[in-house]
């Protein structure tokens, strides 16, 4: 990313287009692939486009609704190489469940057509979900009893009432599924250009999330579309075609501020929703109960106020630790977490260690390993979350610790309370089964590479917004807090802009294949800026 408030001088004959530019996703990958800014960005969020200005200063912002700005009159007649546009993708997506669709909204993308038809871009780019592929005609939804119309907010009409399109519920006809899109390309080839399009994951590009979207080029200068090949794979080494370089997925790992500290969920003023609570208790069995190599938090972390100890396994460093982990690990303040713990007692050290998984809060989604990607980010919520679980080391029972470890009961009083099925669990949740402190304390243990460890307390917190930024793609000196004129944003609009956001990584590798006659000349680029390519 180039550096901001650095001047790239203006030098190239063609000139670059960001449409529904938001917080700068694609911008930033025009600069990263290209090495200059894109001269023109539009978008009708105030805020967004000023987080855009305090990235991308020499860009020449408006701030307006696509429909009301004159295509000839902001590119002043100079030609464009590339148009890309992002429309709002919400009345495509799936996440909208059976929600309201508004025909303004799914017509954005029709923008495409306006400029092709009046300045000619040489390249055209398109962002979306990939249920845009199922772009058609909305209709009324009936109410199944009667057959009438359903207004929005859910009532129904009177018999022979007319109700205005505007008041209507609307939702795809089923019976025409796709014809706008197929519309959609068909005008777009009548223009003159050829068009083709793909669903690209942005973790096999480089970004550290699962998200897939739909990308589109059309073009009318002759030259091929060039589709990028992924870069990185889920299993770089099985099945996959033998390619230099090739790299597995980045890790949700990657992206996390272990300084930060993670609640417990006992005890908080709040408690947490039922749905959310059985979400924990999933990830703590599979990810942590169940897990042949635990994810191990790094050392010096803030999780649960305790000082961690083995760096994650994701790392050189984590694997070299815990391949020596007989007896475990020295993890108290003052001590090199390398050095091996000290002998652990009848009545157990009270050394910890932490693991962790991350946990999805949305829809019927759950839990994931921290060594795999983030999921997809959304611009209408907070929904990935840190899940901890504290542990200190030693097996324990009746007669060795007549004491239970503190937190050790009540984690396994919140496990059972949860988690009603499989094996030992649903047999303790028998009336006729007495249940023992040995029976809690056994559903509680993990083994660490031989070593058992017996849960005392479980955290929880929300991912931070620059976390979520560094998983969408983006470069950590990207100015998220703020906007060009010092503005502050709110957790809640930062976390808006990265889900509305282009990754990146997979945009990058687009534009690298398809524009790079784009790029500042490496000798430009030294006399005016040091944009990355």
């Amino acid at each position: 990313m180039t550096a901001v408030g650095q001047s790239i001088l203006d030098l190239h004959h063609e000139i670059i287009v960001d449409l529904f530019a938001g917080g700068g996703g694609m911008s930033t990958a025009i600069e990263q692939a290209l090495g200059r800014s894109p001269d023109v960005a539009i978008n009708h969020d105030d805020d967004a486009l000023s987080m855009h200005r305090a990235n991308h200063p020499q860009t020449r912002h408006f701030v307006s609704d696509v429909w009301e700005v004159s295509p000839i009159g902001v590119t002043r007649g100079r030609p464009i190489g590339l148009l890309h546009l992002s429309p709002d993708c919400t009345d495509f997506s799936q996440s909208k469940g059976g929600q309201p669709r508004r025909k303004r909204t799914r017509s954005l993308s029709w923008i495409a057509h306006r400029w092709a038809g009046q300045v000619g871009p040489r390249i055209i780019t398109l962002e979306n979900v990939k249920q845009i592929q199922r772009w058609g005609p909305l209709i009324a939804k009936r109410d199944k009893a009667t057959g009438r119309v359903v207004r929005l907010g859910g009532t129904v009409a009177a018999p022979g009432e007319r109700v205005p399109v505007q008041e209507q519920f609307l939702v795809p006809d089923r019976k025409r599924v796709g014809k706008t899109w197929r519309r959609f390309v068909a005008c777009l080839r009548g223009l003159g250009y050829v068009v083709e399009w793909r669903v690209l994951r942005a973790a096999d590009y480089g970004a550290p999330t699962t998200r897939e979207r739909l990308f589109l080029v059309a073009r009318r200068d002759g030259e091929p579309i060039v589709w990028p090949e992924p870069t990185h794979f889920r299993h770089p080494t099985k099945g996959q075609p033998r390619r230099v370089g090739a790299r597995a997925w980045r890790s949700a790992a990657e992206c996390i501020d272990w300084s930060l500290s993670c609640r417990s969920i006992f005890g908080r003023k709040r408690p947490l929703a039922p749905a959310t609570l059985r979400r924990i208790v999933h990830g703590i069995r599979r990810y942590v109960l169940d897990a042949d190599e635990p994810f191990i938090v790094p050392p010096g972390a803030g999780c649960s106020g305790v000082y961690a100890a083995p760096w994650g396994t994701a790392t050189p460093q984590g694997a070299a630790y815990l391949a020596q982990m007989n007896g475990g690990f020295n993890t108290t303040p003052g001590h090199d977490a390398r050095q091996p713990l000290s002998t652990i007692t009848h009545r157990g050290s009270q050394q910890q260690l932490v693991v962790a998984h991350l946990a999805h809060l949305r829809r019927h989604c759950d839990a994931r390993d921290l060594d795999e990607p983030l999921r997809t980010l959304s611009a209408g919520g907070q929904h990935h979350g840190l899940v901890t679980a504290t542990t200190i080391p030693g097996g324990f029972s009746p007669e060795d610790s007549p004491v239970p470890p503190d937190g050790a009961l009540r984690v396994a009083a919140f496990l059972l309370r949860y988690h009603s099925s499989g094996g030992q669990w649903s047999d303790l949740h028998n009336p006729m089964t007495t249940v023992t402190t040995k029976h809690r304390l056994a559903l509680i243990t993990v083994m660490i590479r031989g070593v058992p460890h017996v849960i005392v307390d479980i955290g929880l917190r929300m991912l931070v917004p620059r976390e979520l930024y560094a998983a969408q793609g983006f470069p950590p000196d990207y100015r998220i807090d703020r906007g060009h004129d010092g503005r502050v944003f709110t957790k809640t609009a930062q976390i808006r802009m990265v889900g509305n956001s282009v990754s990146p990584p997979p945009a990058i590798a687009l534009l690298a294949a398809n524009a790079g006659d784009l790029a500042i000349h490496p000798a430009k680029r030294r006399a005016g800026g040091n944009g990355h390519v």
